[in-house]
């Protein structure tokens, strides 16, 4: 039957007294609205309580509307139930039972609807926010009269301004902007591209304020990535170079390789005495040949077994140069990554700015102003 209370068990009794500060834990299924609905129920038959006093708030939509239909059948139920049911109701929730209380309990369906609203506050987090703001905007720095957006409305505004964006470098011919927004959507797919330039407008304070990131973005990315100023193919094969590279280990793999009298042994003893022959850059461009020696193609250690039996000091010569060739891959791999995140940046900053504009023109927040 719509409206029913039903009774309150074990620690559900204490859980539900208004007089106490509760924190209510259990899994689900285990009746948890039932107690918050009870609790509001005693909350609302204490003398001098107005129900425009309690505000409930939840995590979704859902729970918010279950408990407020919750708590509006049974107050509707009281109004016309005997004495002797609505005493039953009472006791289950162990709240007072008189003559007096039931007498307040069946006013209640009224006071609720005369209620701010037509009922109790009962809302989502989210949504309670909302109307925070909304009330006071001066206090939040924000203009009066500004509303919410609906993931519809983002989502249109926010293709509404990248279009913007698209059709202004067009007509500047802003050939680098033009080549991120291709390089990301090959990059990353067309909606994580989305994704990623939202990400970029709720990072208001790099684009913005002090230390803001301005002009060529490519210095605080190399900064950001713990690379030298300037990095490029031209550093990378420096650290290929004799006073960067951990050349020793190579020489005496090679020494040892040049011992062992079988094709494997000789090839690979060729390789690095190739490889070391060669000036930085071309070392630079033959390093993965220089790793084969090593490494297997998963990238596991190759055997050091019959190596070991001529010098039992391979494996570790061959791990420390396994060690500084994996330097150079790390630093390939950071030049890679500053070569499509300035960009990417430039971008998203670019997208920001107009984004905030867009958002004041129109007159809307989003989640992250919010």
């Amino acid at each position: 039957m719509s409206g029913k209370v039903f009774p309150l068990q074990g620690n559900q009794k204490p859980a539900v007294d208004p007089r106490d500060s509760v924190w209510l834990s259990a899994s689900a299924g285990t009746g948890k609205t039932q107690v918050l609905s009870a609790r509001v129920l005693r909350l609302l038959l204490q003398d001098g309580v107005d129900p425009s006093q309690i505000l409930c708030l939840t995590f979704t939509k859902a729970g918010a509307a279950e408990m407020a239909v919750r708590i509006q059948d049974v107050l509707a139920r009281w109004v016309r139930l005997d004495a002797t049911l609505l005493f039953h109701d009472l006791e289950a929730i162990g709240a007072p039972s008189g003559p007096e209380a039931r007498a307040r309990a069946r006013t209640l369906f009224a006071r609720v609807l005369d209620c701010p609203g037509g009922g109790l506050r009962i809302d989502t987090i989210h949504a309670f926010s909302q109307w925070l703001l909304a009330a006071f905007p001066g206090e939040a720095g924000l203009q009066p009269g500004v509303r919410a957006m609906e993931d519809r409305d983002r989502e249109l505004l926010q293709r509404r301004v990248l279009a913007d964006l698209l059709l202004g470098a067009e007509e500047r011919g802003d050939a680098a902007l033009l080549a991120a927004v291709e390089m990301l959507s090959l990059r990353m797919g067309p909606d994580d591209v989305q994704a990623w330039l939202l990400r970029c407008a709720a990072a208001r304070e790099m684009w913005e304020g002090p230390g803001a990131w301005q002009g060529d973005l490519r210095p605080r990315v190399e900064m950001l990535l713990g690379l030298p100023a300037g990095a490029d193919e031209e550093w990378l094969a420096g650290l290929c170079g004799d006073d960067r590279f951990d050349t020793l280990s190579i020489h005496r793999c090679m020494a040892i390789a040049r011992q062992w009298k079988a094709k494997t042994g000789q090839d690979a003893a060729q390789a690095m005495a190739d490889w070391l022959a060669a000036g930085p850059r071309r070392r630079f461009e033959t390093l993965p040949g220089l790793a084969d020696v090593f490494l297997t193609k998963e990238g596991k250690p190759r055997s050091t077994t019959s190596y070991d039996k001529i010098d039992p000091g391979y494996a570790r010569y061959a791990e420390t140069a396994v060690a500084a060739i994996g330097k150079v891959r790390d630093a390939v791999g950071l030049v890679v990554l500053a070569n499509w995140l300035t960009p990417g940046l430039t971008l998203g900053r670019a997208f920001a700015l107009a984004w905030d504009e867009a958002k004041a023109r129109e007159g809307v927040i989003d989640f992250d102003d919010q």
